[in-house]
């Protein structure tokens, strides 16, 4: 099997993900001996890099936009040029991707998630409760502000025009990577990774935007509430319908209670600054093999799917 590790630079991507040409080359020299791994960066949405990419039998998908183009943009345009590529299809990524899907997922499969709140209603934000703002779409931790519902009414200006707003869970947050098994036939939930801020503070995000934070990949907790989480993120990744690969972000209250805080359908590959290359190695999954597992069990993609509506959603369970 021929593959294309396809990415586009960092400083090219909407979010500036964590890919550069070290990571690539690091995911070509592992790459399993049965898999001829070569590196394309993508170049723009035309028919010479339908070509290009034409030449392999599959497109091993790292990348994560083209300037104001998105990864969602990105695995769509594969499917309607018929490419087959590893990443989840489209309908799906811009499922998981918008967070103000995520309440009403949370709620098919019996999850919680902390109430949003979009900026028409910042009004009723309790003047001395602890909010959290964050853009309903996008990553890598940007654009987020935490701070009383006084200063979100007095400072809507600065927030993000899709800006959505909850309460700050105080807690411990925690990160579950979802894979496919061995077989290909099932998918299997690794143990939860904890991120932890290097000076206790109480006020914290994964990131180094509200303080440092480290990372436990070996967190004490009840075997009942790693449990908890692995069966989270199993459900999230199965009502999204997602394919090979993702990872689900929870923060877990003080009273104990779960909340899923975002599901990401394509988790960075970066071996230094990347939760899943090290969950996968600290539980005897090489990347080899992660790519093997990618790789094989990848189909070609299918007819185009159009965006999924509010009423569609509401039937997806």
């Amino acid at each position: 099997m021929k593959i294309a590790f396809l990415y586009t630079k960092s400083e090219l991507t909407p979010w500036k993900e964590n890919v550069s040409h070290q990571t690539l080359a690091y995911l070509v020299a592992n790459t399993p001996t049965h898999m001829d791994g070569h590196i394309e960066h993508f170049d723009g949405f035309d028919l010479e890099m339908v070509e290009r990419l034409r030449k392999y039998d599959l497109v091993f998908n790292v990348c994560y936009g083209y300037y104001d183009a998105d990864q969602v943009d990105v695995a769509r345009w594969l499917e309607q040029m018929r490419l087959p590529h590893t990443a989840s299809p489209a309908r799906r990524m811009e499922l998981a991707g918008d967070k103000k899907y995520l309440p009403l997922l949370c709620r098919q499969v019996g999850l919680d998630t902390p109430e949003f709140i979009t900026l028409e209603s910042v009004f009723k934000l309790n003047d001395d409760f602890l909010y959290l703002s964050k853009p309903a779409k996008g990553s890598c931790h940007r654009d987020i502000f935490i701070n009383s519902g006084k200063w979100m009414k007095n400072h809507i200006h600065l927030l993000p025009k899709d800006a959505i707003i909850q309460k700050y869970i105080s807690g411990r947050e925690f990160s579950v990577a979802v894979i496919p098994d061995a077989s290909l036939e099932e998918n299997l939930a690794l143990p939860p990774v904890e991120i932890i801020p290097e000076d206790e503070q109480d006020i914290y995000i994964a990131g180094s935007q509200f303080g440092k934070t480290k990372r436990d990949f070996e967190p004490s907790i009840e075997f009942a509430v790693r449990d908890a989480l692995m069966e989270a993120a199993l459900r999230m990744h199965r009502i999204i319908q997602l394919k090979t690969m993702s990872r689900t972000d929870f923060r877990m209250a003080d009273d104990g209670t779960i909340y899923v805080l975002d599901v990401n359908a394509m988790p960075n590959l970066d071996p230094q600054k990347s939760l899943m290359p090290e969950i996968c190695r600290r539980n005897g999954i090489p990347i080899s093999e992660l790519i093997r597992r990618g790789g094989e069990c990848s189909k070609p993609s299918q007819s185009v799917i159009a965006p999924m509506t509010e009423s569609q959603l509401a039937e997806t369970a």
